[in-house]
C-alpha cells in the first residue's frame, strides 16, 4: 500500500507498535523501560502524534524482538 499522506503513514506506525506490544503483553511502561524510552513517548508515538526518528524505530523493534521492517507491515486482519 502506498502512502501520500505522511500523517496517516505515521499513524499506521503507532498502530503497529501497539498491536506488537499488545501481542507480547507489555504495557507502555514495559515498552518504554525495554526501549530505554519516556512511557509517554510510546504514547506519542502509539497515537501518531510525533514523527520518530529511525533510532528511536530501531529501539523499539528491538525492545519489541521483530525485525525493523516489521513495524512497517500493515494488515487489514489486525
Amino acid at each position: 500500500m502506498r502512502y501520500s499522506d505522511s500523517k496517516l503513514f505515521i499513524v499506521e506506525i503507532g498502530k503497529r507498535i501497539k498491536i506488537l506490544r499488545k501481542k507480547l503483553n507489555l504495557t507502555q511502561f514495559d515498552l518504554a523501560v525495554r526501549a530505554d524510552l519516556e512511557e509517554n513517548a510510546i504514547q506519542r508515538i502509539e497515537t501518531g502524534r510525533v514523527n520518530s526518528t529511525l533510532k528511536t524505530l530501531l529501539k523499539i523493534s528491538n525492545a519489541l524482538d521483530v525485525e525493523f521492517y516489521e513495524l512497517f507491515y500493515f494488515s487489514q486482519d489486525e
